[in-house]
């Protein structure tokens, strides 16, 4: 990649780049990106944007309202406290029997979020997980606008027109699709623009101080895995497209490029295999690991040819994950970037960027083309993923992210072009109101500044105009309402009962409702209230038969109680059999008591059902019942 510019520099102040030839007319401006002000400006800007898109957090109570329409965001929660808890009590960060007890969970084969628990921390600490959340999803797109403005900054002169680049990736359809339903790992999408900075660096400008972008690249790395292993995997097939772009293009500059940056690459290379051996080791053969993709559809998680213009086009497996078109671009914005591109052709940042933007477009396509909702024979060269490990579990519609950051870029350099209007001659139209001494034919023939500005804000806005019917702002929330006192005094410890590693032996709870409900409540409330209890089930990546993928624990009769009271097919009295098979079931997950929270849909029938099960009334505590199975009387 390369800055794009029509005004050529004087040759002595050209550095080299990848593709020669590209002189930056940017350069005198170079001191200006030194400055913080334009940084400022556009964080103040973004985060504004950001606040109008959550008021509801601030309007429903901030630290106690969650996005709301999936369980996603109640195991958020969890994850982000649980990193903080692990570090306090000295137990594994990366593997907790605080779910799916006594086997527990391996995190690094879930979302997480390392990375996100630890920079949250005091927030978690002194306000609690769910303020943690709120404030991480306030931020995300808020920081990933801020981190491809840094990026397009690199290749524009007009801090306003690297703004619109920020704008269109850090609130373009992919981001503001999953936002509202909190996947930070697939929101906070700030680094991958940042690997794109170093990587400009060390390959196309180049660095003075190679190990010190090196060593920075790898600290990247080494963070972005700790945020979202998938994100990363898209963003180094990304970057290994970007290469291959430029070596095919280039590559007599690409190799001269290459010899003086190898020693920054190396150290980045060596810093991200150091710190992530022992993480990758855990994710491939640690503990409750599991092997294969993580669903067993993950290629037709996919881009339609009819989403990429239609807002709301239904993608193809991609409801239960997103359940919105992140994949869309809209009419008028292709259009713009077509035009944009026929009239820059000669900009090379511009065609590479294209080039890869439309490399992430076919892979966002999936494993087989689809038209609407149909699945065709034509094979694509995402399907290549599925032979490799690890890269089997990356969802193809997700390379939308890189769609939308190289797409970013294209606009930032369109809009920048349109404010400076170069004319056949080469001069720019902007020297007159920069004072360099324009001539009287281009006084009297070249725009006014202010039209410039114009045509730039108009072209932004037939660009962005689409995106303004995807996001749903504000989003919606769902209040989580902290109980008095979720635990009576805790239970005494028992033989069978299995620990929270590093920490005290704690009792084990089956909870109704259970995670599979649309905010993953007790998974919440065990995270708010520090881990106090275990749970045998929960909302997790585990391994099922032949260690594949399974997001909850087996059918039995305990859950299918559960499952059933939530929809209210719960029919009484239980049988003697089903009876028999809940105790069993309590039993063999070692289960200490059964308690059920007011105010869930079923939970009144689940009382009912309990008290045939366990020959008791249980006993009520601050809405709450409890059930003491070992206390049961028949049940010992």
């Amino acid at each position: 990649m390369s800055r794009a510019a029509t005004v050529p520099a004087p040759q002595s102040k050209t550095p080299h780049a990848v593709p020669p030839g590209v002189h930056t007319d940017d350069t005198a401006g170079a001191g200006g990106r030194s400055r913080a002000w334009p940084y400022l400006c556009a964080l103040g800007c973004y985060l504004a944007i950001a606040l109008t898109a959550w008021w509801h957090l601030f309007a429903s109570g901030f630290g106690v309202a969650l996005p709301s329409g999936s369980a996603d965001p109640g195991q958020e929660v969890w994850f982000l406290a649980w990193l903080p808890h692990a570090l306090a009590v000295g137990a594994n960060p990366f593997f907790s029997h605080a779910v799916f007890a006594p086997s527990g969970v391996n995190l690094l084969d879930n979302t997480s979020m390392e990375l996100l628990g630890l920079l949250f921390a005091p927030v978690t600490v002194t306000a609690g997980p769910v303020a943690s959340l709120d404030v991480a999803v306030l931020l995300a797109p808020t920081l990933s606008a801020l981190g491809a403005f840094a990026l397009c900054r690199r290749y524009v002169r007009w801090s306003p027109a690297a703004f619109v680049g920020g704008l269109c990736y850090g609130f373009g359809p992919f981001l503001t699709g999953d936002l509202r339903y909190g996947h930070l790992d697939l929101t906070w999408l700030v680094l991958p623009p940042l690997v794109f900075c170093c990587l400009d660096t060390l390959l196309v400008r180049g660095a003075r101080r190679p190990l010190l972008v090196g060593a920075t690249l790898g600290i990247l790395v080494v963070a972005q895995f700790f945020v979202s292993t998938e994100m990363l995997a898209i963003t180094a097939l990304t970057a290994a497209v970007v290469a291959v772009v430029c070596f095919a293009g280039w590559p007599r500059a690409a190799l001269s490029r290459l010899a003086e940056a190898w020693r920054g690459l190396v150290l980045a290379a060596a810093i991200a295999a150091a710190a992530l051996a022992y993480p990758f080791w855990f994710v491939a053969t640690g503990p409750r690991h599991v092997a294969g993709p993580v669903w067993p559809n993950i290629g037709s998680i996919a881009t339609s040819l009819a989403a990429t213009v239609g807002p709301h086009d239904e993608l193809p497996g991609v409801a239960f994950v997103s359940g919105s078109n992140g994949s869309y671009l809209g009419v008028s914005f292709l259009a713009v970037l077509v035009v944009g591109a026929v009239v820059l052709w000669r900009s090379r940042v511009v065609r590479v960027a294209l080039a890869v933007a439309l490399v992430a477009y076919v892979a966002s396509l999936g494993y087989r083309l689809h038209v609407e909702d149909r699945a065709l024979r034509v094979v694509l060269p995402a399907a290549l993923l599925r032979h490799v490990p690890l890269l089997d579990s990356i969802a193809p519609e997700r390379f939308a992210a890189m769609v939308d950051l190289f797409c970013a870029l294209v606009l930032a350099v369109i809009v920048d072009h349109a404010r400076r209007w170069e004319r056949p001659d080469g001069r720019a139209a902007t020297a007159l109101a920069d004072g360099r001494g324009a001539t009287a034919a281009t006084r009297t023939s070249a725009p006014a500044a202010p039209l410039l500005v114009a045509l730039s804000a108009g072209i932004a806005a037939i660009a962005l105009v689409p995106f303004v019917s995807l996001p749903f702002w504000p989003y919606a929330v769902t209040t989580v309402h902290r109980p008095a006192a979720l635990l009576p005094p805790p239970l005494p410890p028992t033989p069978k009962r299995p620990p929270v590693r590093g920490a005290a032996r704690v009792p084990v709870l089956a909870v109704y409702p259970d995670s599979s409900g649309r905010v993953s409540q007790e998974m919440v409330q065990q995270a708010r209230a520090g881990f106090t209890f275990a749970l045998p089930d929960g909302y997790a990546i585990v391994p099922g038969p032949g260690r594949r993928a399974v997001e909850s624990p087996p059918d039995d009769a305990l859950w299918l109680v559960f499952a059933a009271a939530s929809v209210h097919e719960l029919h009484l009295p239980l049988s003697r059999t089903t009876r028999a098979a809940v105790v069993g079931d309590l039993h063999a997950l070692d289960v200490d008591e059964v308690v059920v929270l007011p105010g869930a849909e079923g939970s009144s029938v689940v009382r009912r059902a309990m008290r045939e099960v366990l020959r008791e009334n249980g006993r009520e505590h601050r809405g709450a019942v409890f059930w003491n199975v070992a206390e049961a009387p028949g049940h010992r």
